[in-house]
């Protein structure tokens, strides 16, 4: 028995902050999120709550937060995670619920699978209906694996697989997650210069996958991520990053953001080949279509074409953007490729 408290001291002998990004409208939920931190088996150095510009602070306080104005935005306020010096940093949402050894288990796992960073499943795409899963496919080409090993992979056409039949408490690696909670070494949060992103926040808040696009920056880049199953963690949903477009505008930035995350994340990497390059536009081109013909049915039954013509639009417009001063000027998304 000695022994074993020894090692469970020695494992929990980490240091970590936490950076959340907010707008201040999550309320109770918040409450619950703060709570649960506070709780938590090895407690965080700091909780620093990025919040976004010209928004109030929350009323809703546990006590050891400290709030930092930052920059409106999905990726700011999330790069905002740089100013942690901790070993590692727990970057989150507003709205997730905690059990109180979640973090210690993390970093845990962090240490027995030798890996850069671990994300909880709290959007467990393999517990969806049917009928949810087949618009999934239908939408995006989203589809189900086999239990492979794998969590999430992200396939040519630049929508994820995930694993449809994962054993209870698992711990695979992913490609990517849900950006609600990852837990990672901060020295490889920082390495990926995620800041170097901020130019999706030109886009409207809910239609574009900045979450994907971060955990495929940390996997192109070299680093190891995990995915936890049935770990506790909830996202508590309070709802206050969604789109607020009309129909219209939400098809056609998603369309934009289907397109820029495809070929910033898979199509233009410096690992691929002519081949490559090849397969991964045929792969896009059948999700295009597919999501095409699912937009025309919608717009024969809204008796307009306006969702389809945005679809479309969003595509050709994006096509034209990755060709243009301001994105070929962006740094590199694989880093080390840089000259």
């Amino acid at each position: 028995m000695a022994v074993d408290k020894f090692n469970i001291m020695r494992e929990s002998n980490f240091k970590y902050s936490v950076a959340i990004r907010t707008v201040g409208k999550a309320g109770d939920k918040y409450i619950q999120e703060l709570q649960s931190l506070h709780n938590q088996t090895v407690k965080p150095e700091h909780i620093y709550v990025h919040l976004a510009h010209g928004f109030e602070r929350p009323k809703e306080q546990v006590g050891m937060e400290e709030y930092i104005d930052t920059p409106k935005g999905l990726v700011h306020q999330r790069a905002a995670a740089n100013m942690v010096e901790e070993e590692y940093v727990l970057i989150i949402d507003d709205d997730v619920y905690f059990p109180e050894d979640a973090v210690e288990k993390m970093y845990n796992a962090l240490q027995e699978y030798g890996a850069d960073g671990i994300a909880p499943d709290t959007f467990p795409t393999q517990d969806m209906s049917f009928l949810s899963k087949l618009g999934a496919y239908m939408t995006n080409t989203v589809k189900g694996r086999r239990n492979d090993g794998w969590a999430i992979r992200i396939q040519r056409s630049g929508a994820f697989s995930y694993n449809s039949n994962p054993e209870k408490g698992a711990i695979y690696p992913t490609e990517s997650a849900a950006g609600t909670a990852v837990f990672m070494k901060t020295e490889v949060w920082k390495a990926i210069h995620y800041e170097h992103e901020v130019w999706i926040d030109q886009y409207p808040a809910g239609t574009f996958g900045e979450d994907q696009l971060m955990y495929q920056k940390i996997v192109e880049n070299g680093f190891k991520i995990l995915m936890w199953y049935d770990s506790g963690v909830l996202h508590l949903d309070a709802n206050t990053n969604k789109a607020s477009q009309k129909s219209y505008d939400k098809i056609y930035y998603r369309a934009m953001s289907q397109y820029l995350t495809w070929y910033r994340c898979v199509y233009d990497l410096p690992r691929n080949t002519s081949s490559d390059k090849l397969k991964n536009q045929l792969a896009y081109s059948y999700r295009f279509l597919l999501s095409c013909s699912v937009r025309l049915v919608y717009s024969i039954f809204q008796f307009s074409p306006r969702f389809l013509t945005a679809h479309i639009k969003g595509n050709l417009d994006a096509k034209k953007f990755v060709k243009s001063r301001e994105y070929t000027c962006l740094p590199l998304f694989v880093l080390s490729a840089e000259k």
